[in-house]
Parts: structure tokens; C-alpha cells; sequence
């Protein structure tokens, strides 16, 4: 069968045309569940796909953290056979061993103390990952047995506590755990290495003078400073490198911690935006409905109240009437227009201001409020919040005005530029009424909000004789 037409069949069995196939999970688990095994080029029987399958299996095993330990315990394990005592070819040498230890017996203990320490080495490298500091007491104790041992040879299992320290110095919580396990050690590889030397002397007394005198020559003492110089090397870089990865995972916990905060805060922070911005909105509508609906209700009232003796006075109120159902209707579209994906829905307009005062003013006139407009020093720009602040404070007091002051009732409003403060009251002089709390209501709740995002004060008030007074005090900087 031509190669490409098995690729482009394996695709078709496997995955959607074109997609690569997952080869290590086809090879570990097999193929899915309901699906055909794509053809192999071995011939019915052949069995060429079993050596891949097992090799696959075996390096997937191989990644497990235990797995990777036994199998460095057997390779250890195997390098240990060939410096067997009782494997060794050198006779004379354990001839000497034998005659050194007084009896053959004595000798095989030795070796059962040799293979014994092996086997906590390697019982102390299968347990170093979940217990460092145990496993490295296991392995450093099998070692210093090796070490002190002067007849037989030092098997390389003992490297099982370089790792152990390894292990110790990078998992410690605290660092100075593997560092005290560290000189503890190396204060016991001196005696390890003296131990060595001097073990002789227990074995024939009668030898003293000529063993003190094969200790001090140049070949032992070398043998001693390399016998104590090469561990120790080896478990400083074995704690430096443990340390180190120790460090660089604190430092990734660190980064990940600083970014899940990260996260967290921003979350946080757009959600107080949203809420902000859904306040903001409310507020904004609510003036909008509140000040266009309460002019739209008094005028059909005056509409329908002259709509027999006076009709041009009826058609003139409703048409004042639509007009302002359409401006709400407008100023709708552009609220909500703001807010929606699609800015092209409705025309963006310019936020109204302290310059459309007059056309507001105009317009509660036109529903029958008497309104005087009274400006105070000289009229200048301010910050955009507070133009807005400004121009809804005052619509949503006449608003209130014709609402609760009654028929027949008039409002002033004054506006008194200042050099760091823009001063707003509007007054009427309705029906007396005790001032009432903002958060009995939404427009006044609204007001308040304003000024205090703004940074001013708020008062409500009402003088004795009756009618409703507000009074806010906007701080506006310097603005050119």
C-alpha cells in the first residue's frame, strides 16, 4: 500500500481529515473506544507493532517519580557486584583481611555489614522524596559503615545520600534543616576517614608503632584528605543545587501567588467599575424619566383641562408634550447607546451642561413653573463633572418642584461663580415640609451621590414660612 494513502487513511479512522494523530496516547491506551486499528505494514500476524508498544510503555513508566528511583536503585545496585568482597579475585588481599580480623567468620560479617548498609542505601533512595530528612539519616548512616570500614571497598550505593541531600535541601521548609544536616556530616566524615586508619590497632595491639608509623607517611595522608575531601565536595554541590531549586520554586510560588492577587484585584476593580457605572447610569436615567415624565404629565393635565374652552392652548401643550417625550426619548437612546457594543445604534451627543440651563429653565416655564434664573459673579468654564453634576442638580430640584410644591408654586435657582467653588440653590416657595431624608428618596439619594463623588456638600432645607430650599457647594480647582 502506497504511504501516503495510509497516512490519509489513519487520518480519516482517527480525527477529522487533516488533523495529526496523538501517536503516544494511540500507542499507551490503545485505540478509542467503537474505532477500527489502523493497518500496519507488518502482515497479518507479523506482531511488528509489540516491541513499539512495550518501548512506549516502559518510557511512560520511566517518567513516574518512583519508577525513576527504583530503576537508579537496581543500576546502583548492579554497579555494586562487581566490588563484591567475596567476588574479588585478589586472594592475598582477603587472606590479609582475614588474618586482620582474627577468623574467617569475622571476615563474613564484615561483608553482611557491607551488603546490609547496601540495601538501606537503596531503601533510603526509594523513601528521599516523600521523607528527605529520613532517607538522607538512612543513607548518610549506610555510608559512614562504608567509609569507616578500612578492609573493604566503598560501593558507589553510597551516592544515595548526595541525593538524599539533594532531595533535603530543595523540599525543606525550612533552610536551615538541611543546612545543620549538612555539617553534621561533614564533622563525621574526619572521623569516618580516622576511623579507617586507626581500625587496625583493634585488631592486633602488638602493631601500634608500626601502623602509627604507615598513618603519617605521604601516601596515607593523601589518601586521607581525598578520602574526606571528594564527599564532601560531592554533598556541597549535591545542597547547592537542592537549594537553589529550592529557591527557584519559591520564587515561582511567589510569581504565581503575586499573579493570582493580580487577578483578583483586577476582577475586583472591574467589578466596583461596573457597579460604578451601573450607579451612574441609574442616576442619569432617573433624572432623565423623572424630570420628562413629570413635565409630560402637567402639561396633558393643562391639555385636557383646556382642551374644550381654550383648544389652542390644548395643541400647544401637547406638542410641548411631544417635543419633551422626544428629547427623553433621545436622551435615552444616548445613555443607553453608550453602554451597548454597538456605538451606532443612536448618535452620540454632547452631556448637558451649566450652558443649557436657560433651555431647561425655558422649558419648566413652558409647563407652568415659574422659574428665575440669578448668576452670580463671572460665568466660567468648569470640569466636565461638574458642568453635569451642576445641570442635573438643578433639573431634578424642579423636577421636585412641580411634583411637590403644588399648583401655582415658583422656584429660583442662583449660581454664584467662585474662584475654587461653584455654589447651586434652587428654592421654591410651596408648602412647607421638614427637610427629608436622601435615602427616602431617588432623586435627592441622586443629588447626594453626586456631590459626594465630586468631593462638595449638600444641604436640605426649608425655612419656616414653607417652600423647600437646596443648596450645593462644588469645588471646581483651578480651570482655565
Amino acid at each position: 500500500m502506497d504511504s501516503s494513502r495510509c497516512h490519509a487513511e489513519n487520518r480519516l479512522v482517527w480525527g477529522r481529515p487533516g488533523a495529526p494523530i496523538d501517536g503516544w496516547n494511540l500507542l499507551c491506551r490503545g485505540p478509542p473506544v467503537g474505532r477500527t486499528r489502523p493497518p500496519t505494514t507488518g502482515g497479518r500476524g507479523s506482531g511488528g507493532d509489540r516491541p513499539t508498544i512495550v518501548t512506549v510503555r516502559l518510557v511512560d513508566l520511566m517518567r513516574r517519580p518512583f519508577a525513576r528511583d527504583i530503576g537508579l536503585g537496581l543500576l546502583l545496585l548492579a554497579a555494586c557486584f562487581p566490588l563484591a568482597p567475596e567476588l574479588s579475585t585478589d586472594a592475598a588481599a582477603r587472606e590479609k583481611m582475614i588474618i586482620a580480623l582474627g577468623s574467617h567468620a569475622a571476615w563474613q560479617r564484615q561483608v553482611v555489614v557491607w551488603w546490609v548498609a547496601i540495601a538501606a542505601s537503596l531503601v533510603a533512595l526509594v523513601i528521599c522524596r516523600r521523607f528527605p530528612l529520613t532517607g538522607f539519616a538512612i543513607a548518610g548512616a549506610a555510608a559512614f559503615l562504608h567509609r569507616s570500614n578500612p578492609g573493604l571497598p566503598v560501593p558507589p550505593s553510597d551516592l544515595t545520600a548526595v541525593i538524599a541531600l539533594f532531595f533535603l535541601a530543595s523540599v525543606a521548609p525550612k533552610r536551615r534543616v538541611p543546612a545543620l544536616a549538612l555539617t553534621v556530616v561533614l564533622m563525621l566524615l574526619p572521623v569516618a576517614t580516622v576511623a579507617a586508619l586507626v581500625a587496625p590497632l583493634g585488631w592486633n595491639p602488638a602493631e601500634f608503632g608500626k601502623v602509627m608509623a604507615h598513618i603519617w607517611t605521604a601516601r596515607t595522608l593523601s589518601f586521607a584528605v581525598t578520602a574526606a575531601a571528594v564527599p564532601a565536595l560531592l554533598l556541597g554541590i549535591a545542597y547547592t543545587a537542592g537549594d537553589n531549586a529550592r529557591t527557584r520554586r519559591v520564587h515561582h510560588a511567589a510569581l504565581l501567588q503575586r499573579a493570582e492577587d493580580l487577578q483578583r484585584e483586577r476582577d475586583s476593580r472591574a467589578a466596583l467599575a461596573v457597579a460604578a457605572e451601573r450607579a451612574r447610569i441609574s442616576r442619569e436615567l432617573h433624572d432623565v424619566l423623572a424630570h420628562g415624565l413629570s413635565v409630560m404629565v402637567i402639561q396633558s393635565q393643562g391639555a385636557a383641562a383646556a382642551l374644550k374652552r381654550q383648544p389652542e392652548r390644548a395643541a400647544q401643550a401637547l406638542a410641548s408634550t411631544i417635543d419633551t417625550g422626544r428629547a427623553c426619548l433621545a436622551e435615552m437612546r444616548r445613555l443607553l447607546g453608550a453602554v451597548r457594543a454597538e456605538p451606532d445604534v443612536a448618535p452620540l451627543a454632547p452631556l448637558p451642561g451649566i450652558g443649557a440651563l436657560p433651555a431647561l429653565i425655558d422649558e419648566a416655564r413652558a409647563a407652568g413653573t415659574p422659574v428665575i434664573l440669578h448668576v452670580e459673579g463671572d460665568a466660567r468654564p468648569v470640569p466636565a463633572g461638574v458642568d453635569l453634576a451642576a445641570y442635573r442638580i438643578v433639573q431634578e430640584s424642579l423636577t421636585n418642584t412641580r411634583k411637590h410644591a403644588g399648583a401655582g408654586a415658583s422656584a429660583r435657582v442662583r449660581l454664584a461663580f467662585a474662584a475654587d467653588h461653584l455654589e447651586i440653590e434652587i428654592a421654591d416657595d410651596g408648602p412647607g415640609c421638614p427637610p427629608p431624608e436622601p435615602a427616602h428618596g431617588n432623586g435627592l439619594r441622586g443629588i447626594t451621590e453626586r456631590v459626594a463623588a465630586l468631593g462638595g456638600t449638600v444641604d436640605f432645607s426649608g425655612p419656616a414660612s414653607g417652600g423647600f430650599d437646596v443648596r450645593v457647594l462644588l469645588p471646581v480647582g483651578d480651570t482655565a
